[in-house]
């Protein structure tokens, strides 16, 4: 029955939403950007072609030109935060692939009812609900804490779970009212890159930040024994609530 449901549900992949975001804001500064070249490859070229030669100024002009671009392609942006975003879902979106292949059902990228927010990935199975967030950090981003607070680099740890706790609270809401009993789900937060304990998950306000890698084995440890064909009833409420994100204009 597992698979029939999950051939009749709605696809979407992970990170979607992500990558359509990241490609409209980088095309949206596009023209501007290339704008801003020219005029450094212009004022290169005639400062270093009046002081050498001509040949000398379109040099300039060319190592100009590809230091903007060397640049622009290392600095932060809205547009390289969504990037990064979408990579992270899709590099969760493998890590679950196991947990697929036991039996659950991952859906990706799903729009919340009356909200512009997304969940990541839901994840239905013999271990329950979870609403799980991807988080691509810095290779060298560390978890320390200082202030009685837990940080992950410069940004505190509990406004990283804040929203993945307000879209698993919601989606718990709406399971509830689709089934007409009590359903909880689990918020995670899934980190790539970052230097988070091996061996140990962080919990804040009761939320499990860990690495991506160990989210497979922490999901299936939590198992109950739950029927197949619950899981497939729990699938397919939460496709009919929360179906595949489309970002609004």
């Amino acid at each position: 029955m597992t698979e029939e449901v999950v051939m009749a549900l709605p696809k979407s992949s992970a990170g979607t939403s992500a990558k359509r975001r990241y490609r409209s804001l980088r095309a949206a500064g596009r023209a501007r950007r290339w704008l801003t070249r020219l005029a450094i490859a212009v004022v290169a070229a005639v400062a270093v072609g009046w002081l050498w030669t001509e040949w000398a100024g379109l040099i300039a002009a060319g190592l100009a030109v590809l230091g903007d671009l060397v640049r622009h392609r290392r600095a932060h942006s809205p547009a390289a935060a969504w990037r990064k975003g979408a990579a992270g879902e899709r590099a969760t979106a493998r890590r679950l692939r196991a947990l697929e292949l036991a039996g659950y059902i991952v859906l990706h990228d799903r729009a919340l009812p009356h909200s512009r927010a997304n969940v990541d990935h839901l994840v239905i199975g013999p271990a329950g609900v979870f609403v799980i967030d991807s988080k691509k950090w810095h290779r060298r981003t560390t978890i320390r804490a200082a202030a009685g607070t837990l940080w992950a680099g410069k940004i505190p740890l509990e406004h990283v779970v804040r929203p993945v706790i307000a879209e698993a609270r919601q989606v718990s809401r709406e399971l509830t009212r689709a089934l007409g009993r009590p359903i909880d789900a689990v918020p995670v937060v899934a980190v790539h890159g970052a230097r988070l304990p091996r061996w140990r998950v962080i919990t804040v306000r009761g939320v499990p930040v860990m690495r991506a890698s160990r989210l497979r084995r922490w999901i299936a440890g939590r198992a109950r024994g739950g029927r197949q064909d619950e899981t497939a009833v729990l699938a397919a409420a939460a496709s009919n609530a929360f179906p595949p994100y489309v970002e609004s204009d």
